[in-house]
């Protein structure tokens, strides 16, 4: 997660529970547009900026947008203070892997499948594929 949300999730909210998950929820991803950035992954992470190549420094991931990070917190600090009535039953970051990673994951916790329509998640290039955006 954010790192400046740490400590601020209850501890009812912690932990995954498939429980509180039923048929027909929905996934919310809250974000910035996708880019065609962050297509390198992870492999990049661990390198200095410039040790690597340019294409592999322009395609790597976690680039930071402390705007859209404050509105996401705003949001999970929102709904976190809304207790048990919170909206929220499951919390997953994106990391490294993006989407493609982070829905599977959040879905599977969940013991359901899903359908994903990928043209609904805002993009900043509205050309790109599937495979970019996903």
């Amino acid at each position: 997660m954010i790192a400046g949300g740490v400590g601020t999730v209850r501890p009812e909210h912690s932990l995954k529970n498939p429980k509180f998950v039923s048929p027909g929820d929905f996934c919310v991803v809250l974000s910035g547009p996708a880019m065609l950035i962050g297509l390198g992954g992870g492999s990049a992470s661990s390198m200095s900026s410039g040790d690597a190549s340019v294409e592999l420094d322009f395609t790597s991931v976690q680039r930071p947008n402390a705007e859209v990070q404050r509105r996401a917190q705003e949001v999970i600090d929102t709904c976190c203070a809304m207790g048990s009535q919170s909206p929220i039953a499951f919390i997953h970051d994106v990391g490294a892997g993006g989407l493609r990673n982070a829905l599977p994951e959040l879905v599977h916790d969940a013991g359901y499948g899903a359908t994903l329509d990928l043209r609904a998640i805002g993009n900043a290039d509205k050309l790109m594929s599937p495979k970019e955006i996903f």
